[in-house]
């Protein structure tokens, strides 16, 4: 499920626009399998980096602003696309593509990649949406240092309300009777605007209507997520009912049991925009100073992990 990021009105400076020059790479997941990314060496990425865990169905290209304004404020960035996403897509062997995947391999390989290109001190990880869940399964859960989640929940549907709960329920139904009936899900102005494996959103689907986050063998993982203990900030978005409600928020914020967490709520109107929703933070004419926000929030972090303060 996704929705365009709504009317924003600021525009970014032209150094911002600048930004740092990226290099697209290819990533090689243990399994040997293929996965399109991004590198932006920042001037300290040797002592901060941080990861993008994409949304579903979500090639990284709308990441790339605010992994360049990250970039020029000094920090290594890397971007990837999950297998059978974007530029990591493979015909032949999309349809076995399953979230386990996503877990198991790429995460993992992307934080690989990220460290042997950095040499990094402190890295960390931005999850958006469907990321904060995947970070939580993924091993690389402990040995990341530090975590900041947009707009990332659980989708149960009685943790939305009124057209949101209507919305996810049908979705859950439609997706699940196209997948089952086609093999896959089209692309479509009702469905999602870009392809993904059917069986990565059966999973997703099944994450949501059983309210419990398994593997494909229907084994129980949600112990998984409190084995991470750094510091987590967990981002909500006033306008993001539709996909990522704040009790929704909460729900996969309170996973994370041994996190050193921080909540916070973002109103459109405190940064001179209209609306934001579930996308609006990542496009390129979101306000300069909410990136500056969230950049303070990652360094805040850092400075939990080591008990001083980055200036």
């Amino acid at each position: 499920m996704t929705q365009g990021s709504g009317p924003i009105t600021d525009h970014l400076t032209e150094e911002s626009r600048r930004g740092v020059a990226s290099e697209p790479l290819t990533i090689v997941a243990a399994d040997g399998r293929p996965l399109a990314a991004r590198w932006w060496p920042g001037a300290q990425a040797s002592a901060r980096s941080v990861i993008f865990l994409p949304g579903l169905a979500a090639p990284q290209a709308y990441l790339r602003s605010v992994a360049g304004y990250l970039a020029h404020k000094g920090w290594g960035v890397l971007s990837f696309d999950y297998r059978s996403v974007g530029g990591s897509r493979d015909p032949s062997t999309d349809q076995n593509v399953t979230l386990d995947d996503w877990v198991n391999q790429d995460l993992p390989a992307a934080e690989a990649e990220a460290r042997r290109r950095s040499g990094t001190k402190f890295l960390a990880v931005i999850a958006h949406s469907i990321g904060g869940q995947l970070f939580g399964q993924s091993e690389i859960r402990h040995s990341i240092d530090a975590a900041l989640f947009i707009s990332a929940q659980r989708g149960i549907p009685r943790l939305y309300s009124g057209r949101s709960r209507f919305r996810i329920e049908y979705a859950y139904l439609s997706f699940s009777v196209l997948i089952q009936t086609l093999g896959y899900l089209p692309v479509s102005r009702v469905t999602l605007p870009e392809t993904c494996s059917g069986r990565a959103i059966l999973q997703w689907i099944r994450w949501g209507r059983q309210a419990t986050f398994t593997d494909t063998r229907g084994v129980n993982v949600e112990r998984r997520f409190a084995d991470y203990s750094g510091p987590l900030t967990a981002i909500t978005i006033a306008d993001d009912g539709d996909y990522a409600p704040a009790r929704a928020v909460d729900a996969l914020t309170s996973l994370y049991t041994n996190a050193g967490v921080r909540r916070e709520f973002i109103r459109p109107e405190d940064f001179s925009v209209n609306s934001l929703g579930h996308f609006g933070l990542f496009h390129p004419r979101a306000p300069r100073k909410l990136w500056d926000q969230a950049e303070l929030w990652l360094r805040a972090m850092e400075g939990d992990t080591d008990g001083t303060p980055e200036p």
